[in-house]
């Protein structure tokens, strides 16, 4: 069960065009979303994707993702947490 803010993270590379697009159940707040690069020296390179999310409700909470360039869909996810 999770009780307090945790972080997901998953590897992007803005300069292909692709992101992640998520949402949360009612229950989860995207408190933070930010990039950080694996590389920061080095122009183009990929990195992470980060998401800080905090439990506002008690119970069954969903995430989904879909890292995406425009209609074509490279991968999805979905994280169900059970929130205390």
């Amino acid at each position: 069960m999770i009780k307090k803010p945790f972080t997901i993270q998953f590897p992007e590379n803005p300069v292909s065009g692709f992101s992640w697009d998520i949402a949360t159940s009612n229950g989860l707040q995207i408190m933070r979303d930010r990039f950080v690069p694996e590389d920061e020296e080095q122009t183009g390179s990929g990195g992470y994707r980060i998401w800080d999310i905090r439990v506002t409700s008690q119970g069954s909470q969903k995430i989904t993702g879909t890292y995406r360039r425009g209609n074509q869909i490279a991968s999805c996810f979905e994280i169900n947490i059970d929130a205390e």
